[in-house]
């Protein structure tokens, strides 16, 4: 079983911070980054089955949203694969509430995501397993 990390989020600044800290924190050397949803989600369903995503998903983006991407992935059958991360600048508690609902969100951060945002990341049940030392 493989791992793919992808970001989504339209901010370049968020995501070469992002992307600094996977690999830093040993997340993933090379997540994939999509500016727009709408292209992870075609890619998502252009990958072979035998794959999980973790997914580090922002709320508001042009085109899709995150909420409708969520709602996209709700729909599908093998929902099991995808673990979401949302990483937001929203501090709502209705937001927070709201990404409660989806079975696939494993965590609710906060932008800027931190080394500590990456721990609490790789200690997530579902998936912690794929960070552990042999």
């Amino acid at each position: 079983m493989n791992l793919k990390v992808l970001i989504i989020d339209d901010d370049a600044v968020v995501v070469f911070i992002q992307k600094k800290l996977m690999a830093n924190n040993e997340i993933s050397d090379s997540p994939l980054v999509f500016k727009r949803a709408n292209p992870a989600l075609d890619f998502i369903e252009a990958e072979e089955n035998d794959k999980e995503f973790l997914i580090l998903l922002d709320i508001n983006m042009p085109g899709m949203n995150g909420w409708e991407f969520l709602n996209e992935l709700n729909n599908k059958p093998d929902k099991h694969r995808y673990h979401v991360i949302m990483v937001t600048s929203s501090v709502e508690q209705r937001d927070k509430e709201k990404a409660s609902q989806y079975p696939m969100v494993r965590e609710f951060l906060e932008k800027p995501i931190t080394n500590e945002s990456c721990k609490k990341i790789k200690d997530i049940p579902e998936i912690s397993h794929f960070f552990e030392k042999v």
